[in-house]
């Protein structure tokens, strides 16, 4: 069973740039670089809807996405490419720092995330009851209850904003992570 895959566009300028295939070229042998790849991670952030895959023959590390787009892609050695009059040891010393260091940031924001999540979802509980409370209240606790609700309400966008800004920001932590993994 042979999937069937498409390429992004960003993909394919990623591609021009990073593998120097022509515009053609990268939509054309993208598919075929998935097609012969190998699953490495997947991009937590994501939920599993996005993963980093490998094909060793063509030497090309691939992010794909669950419905088979290509999303991203670099030569599998593309976090030691780096200026040629470094030795290979501080060449593999700045990989290793850049990745622990990345993974170091992914893991704060990701702990930031949690804490977001759990505010909001608290929160929700909160509007929740008071949208209960308000079934059997009367006109005077009906008018109290609103005005909370409305305060509730307005602190819940926010925290919705905040979770949704770190989730995005670890996403973008995973993927330059990817040439290092």
């Amino acid at each position: 069973m042979m999937n069937k895959y498409s390429v992004s566009k960003s993909a394919v300028k990623n591609a021009t740039a990073r593998l120097r295939l022509t515009k053609t070229q990268a939509q054309n042998v993208l598919p075929k670089y998935a097609q012969g790849s190998s699953f490495v991670w997947s991009l937590g952030s994501t939920s599993g809807s996005q993963a980093v895959y490998d094909n060793y023959n063509e030497r090309v590390r691939l992010v794909i996405a669950e419905n088979g787009t290509v999303l991203d892609v670099f030569p599998i050695d593309y976090a030691l490419q780096s200026p040629h009059n470094l030795s290979e040891e501080v060449r593999q010393s700045l990989k290793d720092s850049t990745k622990k260091t990345l993974f170091a940031r992914r893991d704060e924001i990701h702990r930031k995330w949690c804490e977001a999540e759990l505010a909001f979802h608290k929160n929700s509980y909160e509007i929740a009851k008071v949208r209960f409370e308000l079934i059997d209240a009367s006109v005077e606790e009906a008018a109290m209850l609103n005005s909370r609700l409305a305060n509730l309400c307005t602190d819940n966008k926010r925290l919705h904003e905040d979770r949704s800004a770190f989730r995005k920001e670890r996403t973008e932590l995973e993927r330059a992570l990817v040439p290092y993994i």
